[in-house]
């Protein structure tokens, strides 16, 4: 069952420290000790969630910036990926499952999906510190002589 999207999102702003690396932006989440990488469109998405703009306002913001009329679909499911992360207020994780990414490749025609890139968060726990304290070494390289 899904669950409404917020009718106004907001980007989370304490707790994250946010850098542009080429097209991509780098959130890291000091809380929860999380890196996620945002592609164009799922940053756009992010960078947009003030809390003063409506999910009607953001679709048709992304869709002119991005080029397409499909700025609905890609929203929701761009807020959907960036709730199960963490980067926005008020929603929790458990309460994500706003769209699917085949629902949404569903309502973009074919012509808009292949001209924009899908909005993409790729996520990773960064490791503690006692994990790099750990003495894991890799194995020498049987290949190089030392």
């Amino acid at each position: 069952m899904h669950k409404p999207l917020p009718m106004y999102p907001k980007a989370r702003q304490y707790g994250v420290l946010v850098e542009q690396v080429g097209d991509d932006t780098m959130i890291y989440d000091t809380e929860r000790k999380e890196a996620h990488s945002l592609n164009r469109s799922a940053a756009l998405v992010w960078r947009h969630c003030d809390g003063t703009r409506s999910l009607q306002q953001l679709a048709a913001l992304i869709g002119e910036q991005l080029g397409t009329a499909q700025g609905q679909a890609l929203v929701t499911y761009a807020l959907d990926r960036l709730a199960t992360a963490h980067l926005l207020e008020g929603v929790p994780a458990e309460d994500t499952d706003f769209v699917s990414r085949r629902d949404m490749m569903r309502r973009m025609s074919a012509a808009s999906a292949a001209a924009i890139a899908i909005p993409t968060v790729l996520s990773i726990v960064a490791p503690t510190s006692a994990m790099a304290q750990s003495g894991t070494t890799l194995p020498p390289d049987p290949g190089v002589d030392g």
